[in-house]
């Protein structure tokens, strides 16, 4: 059905039939064994192809620059960009705070903005139909995982939010097989609704209850990382072209770049998936929702294109078939993750590093640190110099916040959009974020305790925390208040600048950000936001 493209493919000479045949399963069955990433020696070769790729990106950042670049130097460096930002004068934080908060909102449409911004009907309008199902689609992707709050099985909880399982395939943990389920809306709602009757002369129509024809869903919720196997699934990231039998949107090409992992596992779970939706779903009138959290958004989005490619009704009718994607990794090359957009909506949270952990974000993140080692150099200072005295302000300041602000903006523009190691969330692109600049006030008190400290105890207090078991941990419905919800949003794709770098923070939040509890609270934050903005 789909194949791996080969750049070395030697066009032979003619040769019989039989032969022809011989070969192809050979090179077939060669391909197989190749995907198959439960085998410790291809697991390790996928691997070493990314490591190789990093490496690649790294030297010719350091051959542009005319020098070599250590990873002690790269860990100098982000320990004096966590000082700068941590310890500098509020005032210069807050100016930064404010810088970030422009990034954001310079990097798309502005779908959710201040509670002081009004918006016209048609603006509220549009921006609540990118969003409508938002919270219930999140749910059902988050149920792929099989671990609801309540502690009641899949099967029952579905079934309050009107759905009836129809599989549930577990799997046990491995390496590119993914856990997924398959629901169908019930009929259990009558689907009646109260609209006007203006058959009547009488100058006040009266509401009648009147049947509406309630819409036929299939859901097909995938799950994301939660084992060390998903774990193995992620790492093997590397860029691989693959060959689809057609193109899946209308104009594109049959060939595209995809995150290896992602594919492979997107492929075996289609073949699983493929004769109950081709020949139960679709011809039962079901319109097709897949939906996924991390690994499982990315494959959601694989999943959808492979499907489209394999079935033509779905490639001219982009209803048929819609996807909800949160905090998916970069799957696809950029033109690909621009084709998804009529069907694909990936929704990013805050500083969510899943969203960012790709090859394009790290070489961004190298130059910003690399700027930093610059002035380092320049002072002749190490990490002794760095642990016993403040650079952060006064004379001493190591690199003003308008030279950081600017050292990101400057490696985020020499980006090559289309380098074919670069992948890219797909689909239209959602991004929620919460205001820095805000939230400054708040943290005033914090940080006048904190000034108190050394930078030396502040670093012993966090290698603390790093060291302590739970540091990873998922956050419960009581660490669920701790979490910063979105306050605004907006609309791009996978070239969104702001995804193009990964923000570090001592606070941890770029795993928080990614947790499910985190992307509920944005979500509903988010679509309350939309309910109470004033319409001009």
């Amino acid at each position: 059905m789909h194949s791996i493209s080969r750049e070395n493919h030697n066009p032979a000479a003619t040769t019989s039939s039989l032969s022809s045949a011989t070969n192809s399963s050979i090179s077939e069955q060669e391909e197989s064994q190749q995907d198959d990433i439960t085998d410790l020696s291809n697991f390790i070769t996928k691997v070493k192809q990314v490591l190789n790729v990093v490496k690649s990106k790294i030297e010719a950042e350091e051959h542009s620059s005319g020098e070599a670049y250590k990873t002690s130097e790269f860990l100098l460096a982000r320990l004096a960009y966590y000082q700068l930002l941590w310890r500098a004068d509020p005032s210069d934080q807050l100016k930064f705070h404010h810088s970030r908060d422009e990034f954001y909102r310079g990097s798309g449409e502005r779908v959710v903005g201040s509670s002081t911004e009004s918006v016209s009907n048609n603006s509220k309008r549009n921006h609540g139909l990118l969003l409508a199902g938002a919270d219930e689609m999140f749910e059902l992707a988050d149920l792929a995982y099989n671990e609801h709050v309540s502690g009641e099985d899949l099967k029952v909880v579905l079934k309050g939010m009107g759905y009836d399982l129809i599989k549930h395939d577990t799997t046990n943990p491995v390496p590119g097989y993914l856990g997924h389920y398959v629901a169908i809306g019930n009929d259990d709602d009558d689907g009646s609704s109260l609209e006007e009757d203006n058959s009547s002369s009488s100058p006040s129509p009266k509401k009648k209850k009147k049947k509406k024809k309630k819409e036929k869903i299939a859901v097909i919720g995938i799950k994301g990382t939660s084992t060390l196997e998903d774990l193995l699934t992620d790492m093997c990231a590397n860029s691989v072209e693959y060959t689809l039998d057609h193109p899946f949107y209308e104009g594109g090409s049959n060939t595209l770049r995809c995150h290896e992992g992602v594919y492979i596992s997107s492929q075996r779970l289609l073949t699983d998936l493929l004769p109950l939706i081709q020949n139960l779903l679709l011809p039962s009138g079901y319109k097709i929702v897949i939906v996924g959290h991390s690994l499982g958004a990315g494959c959601a989005t694989i999943v959808s294109l492979l499907l489209r490619a394999s079935i033509p009704s779905l490639r001219t009718d982009s209803d048929k078939l819609k996807v909800w994607a949160f905090a998916s990794p970069p799957v696809l090359d950029l033109t690909s993750s621009r084709g998804c957009s009529s069907f694909v909506t990936t929704i990013v949270n805050n500083c969510d590093v899943v969203p960012r952990f790709n090859i394009g974000p790290f070489v961004v993140t190298v130059r910003l640190f690399r700027a930093m080692h610059k002035r380092l150099k320049e002072r002749n200072l190490g990490m002794t110099d760095l642990l016993l005295k403040d650079w952060s302000c006064g004379d001493n300041v190591l690199m003003s916040l308008e030279e950081i602000i600017e050292a990101m903006t400057d490696a985020i523009s020499r980006s090559d959009d289309h380098d074919p190691d670069h992948l890219y969330v797909p689909g239209k692109v959602l991004v929620l974020y919460d205001l820095w600049e805000k939230k400054q006030l708040s943290e005033d008190d914090r940080k006048e305790e904190e000034s108190t400290k050394d930078y030396a105890t502040i670093l012993k207090e966090w290698m603390k925390l790093l060291q302590e078991e739970d540091t990873l941990r998922s956050i419960d419905e009581d660490d669920a208040k701790n979490v910063s919800a979105a306050e605004e949003a907006i609309l791009s794709d996978g070239a969104c600048k702001a995804l193009r770098l990964i923000e570090f923070h001592f606070d941890g939040r770029l795993i928080d950000d990614h947790l499910a509890s985190s992307y509920r609270s944005s979500i509903a934050n988010i679509l309350a936001s939309m309910e109470n903005t004033t319409v001009a």
